[in-house]
């Protein structure tokens, strides 16, 4: 989880990050994240990790709230070929591989050229 927020720091696209919560215990991972990216968009992130779970999310949108895209783990799509994991984009949700903030930052990053 600090790798997130390293990630986040590191990056050119992003302007400002702000950690919502963190818990690092033995049993529990978790970090929420609000980060302010260039071209007014937020990317709100979201990993949880326990001995027998993963959750993540990685939300993105304009600063007016219009969403634009979100990778997550949510186990609804049980037809999606690589189910849990998938995308939201346009209305529509399409298959994913499970994605780390790096893959999210160089995707995010390619939209905004």
């Amino acid at each position: 989880m600090y790798e997130i927020i390293s990630a986040l720091r590191q990056s050119a696209i992003v302007a400002d990050i702000e950690v919502i919560e963190l818990i690092d215990e033995d049993s529990v991972k978790l970090v929420k994240i609000r980060a302010a990216l260039k071209e007014n968009l937020i990317l709100y992130v979201t990993e949880l990790n326990t001995k027998d779970y993963q959750k993540y999310s990685y939300h993105c949108q304009e600063d007016d709230g219009n969403f634009v895209v979100r990778w997550d783990n949510s186990p609804h799509w049980k037809e999606m070929s690589t189910y849990p994991d998938h995308k939201h984009e346009n209305d529509q949700v399409y298959p994913s591989h499970r994605m780390t903030i790096t893959d999210v930052l160089d995707q995010i990053e390619e939209r905004i050229g």
